[in-house]
């Protein structure tokens, strides 16, 4: 099924076709669990998948029904979990043996090369079987869609009991003892600024001027390594999951609530355990010194965001003057990263708001606020600081710390956790330059190309009407970033050195980030570096893999919830832009909901359109009409279906 990892054989070249092939062994299931719809069709059951991707129904055999424990039996058209069958490998045909070897063919009847044909041509292959582990219910049951993608997608529904036992056993902070082994910043004045329905706060700010008019910028964030410990129940589940999921009004954790929401969240007025990046930046952005440390902290105020937004714009508060001096800090940080090509995108996103029983009642246009990007700035230049002290760790000690077998050889990095962004492939790049081009952008890139032609574009096009669709496809025509034990550098930010240091709560490779700092300022080098290296990259390709699952799954509730907006909106018309051009028609994006749908060729009755693959765009072949990329057209809703997450709009003209 689709996603299934497999070994397969090429049989047969095909020139200028893809070569054929069969597959001779399913190594790994893509998922082990599916969720559907329970039916009997031709007196067998079956259950029909409801993520899309899935396209066959799985057989299931009557002595599988029944869930084990006791569950009951499932109902025509409920919801059920399938538990699939283990990977096997696929019995191989049988080859056929002649008396005359390599002219087996021609001595019964057929031409030459048939049984070489009959070979290539795919065994019959059974439908996946599988049996019912749980029955969750009707589909119209109150927030049972959300059930279905976290399950579909292989999140967990809840942690298993030792992890809940081994978290309530753990004991509040002991302010007195680790004052004595930490840096105490109790006083310092800091805080935190997040989203109003923010229940964890992993980072606190505090910025204070020095005599020489420099800066001292503290980036706070909690300590949940002291709370952690590698390879107990807690650890080992956080590890598995990698990342906490974000849902509109639901999280799934990476960790329990009583360390997320309790004693790792930098809640006001309480005494945390901490590790802080306090920075000295002058005027020019630069960080001039830094120090990473094991602190104790006391956050002495709660902002969300629209708070800090009205202080900004002029709002009184006791806190205002420090304020403003962040914002100023932050744009310092902000305009030395763009002197250097780091890209800052700004694309909006749909924002959707939920109702009680999870209806949305209403769909906007997010908003970045300056709030959003001072608390960014921060963020950046103490993940970059964390990495750069790491790349530069080995050249810095001491020559008579040097083992033995690194002595008289050059200092290697020692192994960390890096967030790096590699270069864009040439081919997106290029089609990313021909649409430019069709839009009537010309643009050259000299050389190689660097984040900075990115930016100059991102300029280029700042004021025009269809700046976000081309700030949406440059996001496309880049790489995704990832973990990695290598620093190859964060192509968009411009960056030499990043890692993810600011969210331990939400993000594992945080986690370990935090360990490896402690481990290295206890220890020094590690005396395994390749055996710590090689553990390291698996937590980098698990978390890398767990981080897309989570926006999969994301970005599939989302767009769920986004078609049962539109649902009620059917027969209205509405002010759209052409986000994509198929053979098949034009996707077009709702201007004011940042919602797409389809606009299928049959429905422009005009003319015959040909898709001109080239230029982008649909060409009437009597009107020398044309739908591009980037046009600005009005559209009506003609249909949604909420199960194929799918919206088909007619042109309204």
């Amino acid at each position: 099924m689709d996603g299934d990892t497999v070994v397969a054989e090429v049989v047969r070249e095909v020139k200028n076709k893809k070569p054929v092939g069969r597959i001779i062994e399913v190594t790994e299931r893509s998922t082990t669990e599916i969720v559907g719809i329970f039916k009997r069709t031709d007196g067998r059951a079956v259950v029909i998948p409801e993520d899309d991707e899935l396209k066959r129904p799985v057989v299931i055999p009557e002595n599988r029904i029944q869930p084990s424990a006791g569950g009951k039996l499932p109902r025509e058209g409920e919801l059920v979990v399938v538990q699939r069958e283990p990977a096997v490998k696929a019995a191989k045909p049988a080859r056929r043996r002649g008396s005359r070897g390599k002219s087996e063919g021609r001595s019964e009847g057929r031409p030459d090369g048939a049984r070489e044909e009959s070979r290539s041509t795919p065994q019959r292959i059974d439908a996946p079987t599988g049996r019912i582990v749980e029955v969750l219910g009707s589909p119209s049951d109150k927030g049972m869609d959300l059930r279905i993608i976290a399950r579909s997608k292989g999140l967990p529904s809840g942690f298993p009991k030792p992890v809940e036992t081994e978290a309530r056993a753990i004991k509040p902070l002991n302010a007195r003892a680790e004052a004595k082994r930490r840096e105490d910043l109790r006083k310092l004045l800091c805080f935190t600024i997040d989203p109003k329905t923010a229940k964890d706060f992993d980072d606190a700010v505090s910025l204070t001027q020095l005599d020489n008019g420099m800066f001292e910028l503290g980036v706070h964030i909690a300590d949940v390594s002291h709370y952690v410990q590698e390879g107990s129940a807690l650890d080992r589940e956080a590890r598995e999951r990698a990342t906490s999921v974000y849902f509109v009004q639901h999280v799934i954790p990476m960790l329990p609530e009583r360390l997320s929401n309790d004693l790792c969240s930098l809640r006001p007025n309480e005494d945390r355990p901490a590790f802080s990046v306090i920075m000295t930046i002058d005027s020019r952005g630069d960080v001039r010194d830094y120090r990473i440390v094991e602190s104790i902290i006391r956050s002495n105020h709660r902002f969300a965001y629209e708070d800090v937004e009205e202080i900004i714009g002029g709002a009184k508060h006791r806190h205002a003057k420090t304020i403003h001096l962040m914002m100023m800090v932050s744009l310092l940080l902000r305009r030395r990263r763009e002197q250097t090509g780091s890209i800052d995108f700004d694309v909006p996103e749909a924002v959707i708001l939920l109702d009680r029983n999870g209806v949305p009642y209403e769909v906007r246009p997010s908003e970045r606020l300056d709030a959003h990007r001072l608390v960014e700035e921060f963020m950046l230049v103490a993940n970059r600081t964390v990495a750069r002290h790491m790349v530069t760790r080995a050249t810095q000690q001491p020559a008579e710390k040097s083992s033995r077998r690194h002595r008289g050889k050059k200092p290697q990095p020692w192994p960390f956790v890096y967030r790096v962004h590699e270069k864009p492939k040439d081919a997106d790049v290029h089609a990313f330059l021909s649409l430019l081009e069709s839009l009537g952008i010309q643009y050259r890139v000299t050389g190689e190309l660097e984040p900075d032609d990115y930016r100059k574009i991102m300029d280029i096009i700042e004021n025009l009407e269809f700046k976000d669709f081309v700030e949406k496809v440059a996001l496309r025509s880049m790489t995704k970033a990832v973990y990695s034990t290598e620093n190859v550098g964060h192509f968009g930010l411009a960056f030499d050195a990043y890692t993810h240091f600011t969210s331990p709560i939400r993000r594992y490779a945080d986690l370990v980030v935090h360990r490896l700092l402690k481990q290295y300022a206890a220890e020094g080098r590690p005396k395994d570096d390749a055996k710590l290296r090689a553990d390291l990259q698996s937590i980098c390709d698990h978390s890398t893999a767990r981080e897309i699952r989570a926006v999969d799954a994301e970005r599939e509730y989302t767009k769920l919830k986004a078609m049962e907006f539109l649902a009620g909106k059917v027969g209205e018309t509405y002010d759209g832009v052409i986000a994509g051009v198929t053979s098949f028609g034009v996707f077009v994006e709702i201007t004011h909901y940042l919602i797409e749908g389809l606009v299928h060729v049959s429905e422009l009755k005009d003319d015959h359109y040909d898709f001109d693959k080239e230029n982008y765009q649909l060409v009437g072949k009597k009107t020398k009409r044309a739908f591009r990329l980037g046009d600005r057209v009005r559209v009506r809703i003609k249909d949604v279906s909420t199960q194929e997450r799918k919206a088909n709009f007619v042109l309204a003209e």
